[in-house]
């Protein structure tokens, strides 16, 4: 799934950067069914055996970083620590923007709409869909169509979510003043 993918890009990234001893990787936990208060919890433990010396928080799940950004509250830690998401969560795009996570992954639906629409025509039409890749599903290697997700932070929400329709400008910047939402 997803967050599977996920875990093995990030490994990809950070695994060399944990064996030249640049960072050191505190916690690694797994959150039952994307649950915020299991994120909650696991945060809360992984502060407190490290004296809340957390650097970052990379999260597979923007409900999962709903979790941690509480428990780095509760300590003053809410907008120090960087923190990732996965979803574009109205929630966590709200916190984006007021400078309590850093980012989310967005994975714009109007192009995986039109994606499983051109591979629902091509099987109806009897024709093997266009794939640039594959996934395994743990038995065999499946041809897939992969999209590009997007990283969005509050520099480019803009012209990401709020431009795709995914979230309205009003609605991602409802806890901002007005006078502080971004100039069009």
């Amino acid at each position: 799934n997803n967050a599977k993918m996920f875990e093995q890009g990030q490994k990809k990234v950070l695994d060399p950067l944990v064996k030249a001893g640049k960072i050191k990787i505190v916690g690694e936990q797994w959150a039952n069914n994307w649950s915020t208060t299991a994120a909650l919890n696991i945060m809360q433990n992984a502060l407190a055996a490290n004296n809340n010396n957390i650097q970052a928080v990379v999260d597979a799940n923007d409900s999962t970083a709903l979790g941690a950004i509480q428990a780095l509250k509760a300590q003053s830690l809410a907008g120090k620590v960087p923190i990732s998401g996965q979803d574009a969560d109205l929630a966590n795009c709200q916190l984006i923007v007021g400078g309590q996570q850093s980012m989310t992954v967005y994975k714009p639906l109007k192009d995986e709409a039109y994606k499983a629409a051109d591979v629902a025509v091509d099987f109806l039409n009897g024709k093997t869909p266009q794939s640039n890749g594959t996934v395994n599903n743990g038995v065999t290697n499946v041809p897939s169509y992969l999209l590009q997700p997007i990283a969005v932070d509050k520099n480019n929400m803009m012209d990401t979510v709020v431009k795709d329709g995914f979230h309205t400008e009003a609605q991602v910047y409802a806890n901002i003043p007005q006078s502080q939402w971004p100039k069009q």
